[in-house]
């Protein structure tokens, strides 16, 4: 978001300058622009490469442009720049004051230095403006106007600060074929009104698809002057709330933290928002930017099913959001004015939930203009205020008809002659929820089944080994990647899908039993002594051997220990705002309710637990005007 101040004649073309995700920024006439640069120059980007910086663990991309035309300073033939942002290893950073380039657009930037003497656009797309050209090839016109301004200035003397030879890049291989410029309007990379990506995927939150609310924490250590605490946090609040009512997502308040750092710089993937209202780890790059907003995510779809991690809505498939983040300069003037802090902070907001710019260009459109994803900060007292632009942007990636969802899933697999067909041997049921509708089909993909096949019927998965496979191998940590079989899964109710699923056999396990009963030798030798199973110790899978009513084939299908009564998935806490239960790590749970004990209508509350110890809990499930309940909880099978 950039404040402008009326322009001269001459130089009314710099309103095409915005910024492509970026913050609001106070104004920056042409002259004042030039002058704080290093060096101006036209170029053609060449090559865009990010990586993770070991001194602060953020993500750079490091951007190879080749120098078409030199406006100040001195310039190599090739040079390179350095923005925060970009995609490593499957995880990518958005910020607000990194220009999104692609191979083969023209630019014309306007470069400042870092302490390290590297190259930036200060003020990101602001200062690194895309160039349009028409059919025929030439310039459109307004911006054959602004190089022609640029040409026409008198020429300063080149300093050390302006000689950037010492930032030259090296020329990739190919690049001296011609290079065709990408499609798309003026306003960087954008998916109808988001922010995309390097791989063109926008991403989202997934947890308001659970009717689960965001987390966020506020950094108010530092605050604008004459701003007070109380106004802040209501400032943040109405931010939140004017989004949330505009879609499916909910927030809830965390509590005040000093982050110790700038927000951007936390990256846990515990789903928290961290909105730092100050800027006291200069973390902003330029002195006239008053705030800046981003998101860490997933990158990359699925391979061959092109399907996303955040899911997909109304066919566009989406990358998930893990983190997200605001930082706001205090020490700015304008931000002592409590409805511009407001509304930086809600424009700030649109950007980490996935919106980029209304429109990157000065424009008669209304809507466009009036939005508060507008490029440019209104600072006319409106505070927190979305309007049709703002609200319709917003659901195309959370839609009040939210996506589905399902939970990975792992298997423990039986190998023995013959294979066992046993209800909970070797099979488990893939369920997919869903806030609207039960009418969920299911879908897999990318099958990789080296020892064996999977067949489902309904929802439910079973896999069957190869004869004469052999298991007993070191069981894979169910909290990790590793795996013997693998499937992807995903839910779809017709127009929106769930994020993609993992089903993963962690195990393959041999039973030497002539009939075999489902029970592996492993387990039978850990807890009786033996592989055989007999009369005399109850060690026959239809065996109570510790009488806690649990045959030995339920204990072993349940994760407990079949000679210890007290190991039987019993409830351990029983309280009006926690229930806790004995539980095998990794499984899916769901807590059920009904009105007396003989029902057998049986719903679930709440979202399934899928827990990651041997304890279970689920929160809060209590609701005073649904009194007389019974509760009971349910492993799926």
């Amino acid at each position: 978001m950039k404040i402008f101040r009326a322009f001269p004649p001459a130089l009314i073309c710099l309103a095409l300058v915005g910024v492509a995700h970026a913050s609001s920024v106070l104004p920056a006439l042409l002259d004042d622009h030039a002058t704080s640069a290093a060096a101006i120059f036209q170029g053609t980007v060449l090559k865009v490469q990010s990586y993770r910086n070991a001194a602060d663990g953020l993500i750079y991309t490091r951007t190879t442009l080749r120098v078409d035309e030199a406006f100040k300073g001195r310039c190599p033939a090739v040079i390179t720049v350095v923005h925060r942002g970009g995609a490593v290893d499957g995880v990518g950073m958005t910020d607000d004051a990194a220009p999104q380039f692609r191979a083969g657009e023209e630019r014309l930037l306007f470069v400042s230095r870092r302490a390290d003497r590297t190259l930036f656009a200060a003020q990101g797309e602001g200062s690194a403006l895309r160039l349009r050209r028409e059919k025929n090839g030439a310039l459109v016109h307004e911006h054959e106007v602004l190089l022609n301004t640029l040409r026409h200035r008198s020429r300063p003397a080149i300093t050390s600060e302006s000689d950037v030879t010492d930032q030259a890049g090296s020329l990739p291989a190919g690049s001296s074929a011609i290079i065709t410029a990408p499609s798309g309007d003026n306003s960087g990379t954008s998916t109808n009104g988001l922010l995309a990506g390097a791989d063109g995927v926008p991403s989202r939150f997934i947890l308001p698809d659970r009717g689960e609310p965001i987390p966020y924490l506020v950094d108010a250590t530092a605050l604008p002057a004459g701003i007070t605490l109380p106004q802040a946090l209501n400032a943040v609040s109405n931010a939140m709330t004017v989004w949330a009512n505009a879609s499916s997502f909910r927030f809830v308040f965390a509590g005040t933290n000093n982050f110790g750092t700038a927000a951007a710089n936390i990256n846990n993937n515990d789903g928290f928002f961290r909105i730092q209202l100050h800027d006291n780890y200069n973390f902003i790059p330029a002195g006239n930017i008053l705030g800046e907003g981003g998101s860490w995510f997933t990158t990359g779809l699925l391979t061959n099913a092109n399907w996303g991690t955040g899911g997909k809505v109304s066919g566009m498939e989406f990358n998930q959001g893990l983190n997200g983040y605001v930082v706001l300069k205090h020490t700015q003037a304008a931000m002592q004015n409590l409805a511009t802090f407001t509304e930086v902070l809600t424009h700030e907001v649109g950007h980490v939930i996935g919106l980029a710019h209304s429109s990157e260009v000065a424009t008669n459109n209304a809507v466009l203009t009036n939005s508060i994803m507008f490029f440019q900060a209104h600072a006319d007292g409106r505070g927190a205020q979305l309007n049709s632009y703002d609200t319709n942007v917003v659901r195309i990636a959370h839609p009040t008809n939210a996506p589905p969802y399902s939970y990975d899933r792992v298997m423990d697999v039986t190998d023995a002659s013959p294979q066992p067909s046993i209800a909970g041997i070797n099979e488990l049921e893939l369920r997919g929820y869903d806030l609207q509708t039960t009418n969920l089909t299911l879908s897999i993909t990318n099958i990789d089944a080296p020892h064996g096949t999977f067949t489902t019927v309904g929802n439910l998965v079973r896999f069957t080994p190869f004869a004469g496979v052999l298991g007993d191998g070191a069981r894979q940590d169910p909290a990790g990647n590793g795996y013997y079989e693998l499937l992807y899964a995903r839910f779809a109710e017709g127009t929106n899908a769930s994020p993609y699923v993992k089903l993963r056999v962690v195990s393959l396990n041999y039973d030497s039993d002539s009939a075999t009963d489902g029970i592996p030798d492993a387990w039978m030798t850990n807890y009786f002594g033996h592989t055989a199973p007999q009369a005399g110790d109850k060690s026959r899978a239809s065996d109570d051997a510790d009488g806690d009513k649990l045959t030995n084939l339920k204990e072993y299908i349940a994760g407990m220990n079949p000679t210890n009564k007290a190991s039987a998935q019993l409830a351990t806490i029983y309280k009006t705002n926690v229930i806790q239960w004995q539980a095998q790590a990794y499984e899916l749970y769901e807590i059920q309710a009904a009105t007396n004990l003989t029902s057998t209508n049986w719903t679930r509350i709440g979202n399934p637990v899928l827990p990651t110890s041997a304890t279970g809990s689920f929160n809060n499930y209590y609701n005073p005007a649904l009194p007389g309940r019974f509760f009971r909880v349910l492993k799926v099978p």
